[in-house]
C-alpha cells in the first residue's frame, strides 16, 4: 500500500439521519478503496451510554484493512450553523459552549474541525479562531462534490497565518452511502497507523472530483480565480434549480 484513502464527517445510524449501519458504511467503504473513516456523529442523539457502545462498536470492525475512529459534531445553542466536529473521543463530551468544547476537547479528543463555515457566514467567534485544529474547506453537502468554497479557503488562510498549525480539511458530511460525494483524504503508507498524528502534522492530501490541494490549501493564484468564477457559476446553477424544484412542489408536480 502506497497510500491510504480516508474519509471524515461521516454519519452512521447512531445519528438520527444516518442511514447506515457501521456494519454496512464499512462494506461499502471498503469497496471504495477507504481504509480509514473519521466518523462524527450528532452528539445530541447520544448520551454518556450509547457513546460507550458506539466506541466498543467502532473498535469491534477496525483491523488492518479497515479503522474508525470515532467523533462527535456538536452544535450551540444561539450560534447558528457553527459547527465543531471531534474526531479521536475517548471520553463522553457535554460541552454548552465552543469555550467548554475546547476545554474538554483538550482532555478527551485529538482532533477539532471547524465544519461548513458557510453556515456560521465564515464568522466563527474568537475562541474558534484561537483554538480549532482544522478548517473544513469543502463539505460536499453544502459546497458540492464539484468544487471546495473559496470563502473558506479564504477563512483558513486568514486564521492559518496567525496559526500555522491550522490545517485544511475536506469532508463529506455523509448521511447516505448510496451518495458518494467523492472527495478523499490522503495519507502516506507510512501514516497509516495514525491518520488522526498525521492530521494535526499536517501530512495529509485533499483530493475531489474538480481540485485536488494540500493540507495547506496551497492553490496557485491563478487556479484560485478560477475556482471563484467556477464557483459563482455552479452557486447560480444551483439557485436556480432550487427555485424549480420549489416551484414544482408548490404545484404539486414533483
Amino acid at each position: 500500500m502506497t497510500t491510504l484513502l480516508g474519509a471524515f464527517h461521516m454519519h452512521s445510524d447512531y445519528s438520527h439521519d444516518g442511514l447506515d449501519s457501521l456494519e454496512q458504511l464499512r462494506e461499502v467503504s471498503i469497496a471504495r478503496g477507504i481504509g480509514w473513516i473519521g466518523l462524527t456523529d450528532h452528539a445530541e442523539d447520544l448520551d454518556e451510554e450509547i457513546f460507550g457502545e458506539y466506541v466498543r462498536h467502532c473498535a469491534s470492525l477496525s483491523d488492518e484493512t479497515f479503522r474508525y475512529t470515532p467523533g462527535l459534531e456538536f452544535r450551540f445553542a444561539g450560534l447558528r450553523g457553527m459547527h465543531l466536529l471531534a474526531l479521536g473521543v475517548t471520553e463522553w463530551m457535554t460541552p454548552k459552549t465552543p469555550e467548554e468544547f475546547f476545554d474538554q476537547a483538550a482532555r478527551s479528543a485529538r482532533f477539532t474541525i471547524l465544519a461548513h463555515p458557510v453556515l456560521c457566514k465564515y464568522a466563527p467567534p474568537q475562541v474558534v479562531r484561537d483554538r480549532i485544529d482544522a478548517i473544513e474547506v469543502w463539505n460536499t453537502n453544502y459546497n458540492t462534490r464539484y468544487l471546495p468554497d473559496p470563502r473558506a479557503i479564504d477563512l483558513y488562510h486568514e486564521i492559518s497565518t496567525a496559526r500555522p498549525e491550522v490545517v485544511a480539511t475536506v469532508g463529506l458530511d455523509q448521511h447516505d452511502s448510496r451518495n458518494d460525494r467523492e472527495v478523499r483524504t490522503v495519507f502516506g503508507a507510512s501514516d497509516a497507523a495514525d491518520p488522526i498524528a498525521a492530521l494535526r502534522a499536517g501530512a495529509h492530501g485533499n483530493v475531489g472530483r474538480g481540485l485536488r490541494f494540500d493540507s495547506r490549501a496551497t492553490i496557485d493564484p491563478g487556479e484560485m480565480r478560477s475556482l471563484r468564477v467556477r464557483r459563482a457559476a455552479l452557486d447560480t446553477v444551483n439557485r436556480v434549480h432550487d427555485r424549480v424544484m420549489f416551484a414544482a412542489r408548490r404545484l404539486g408536480i414533483a
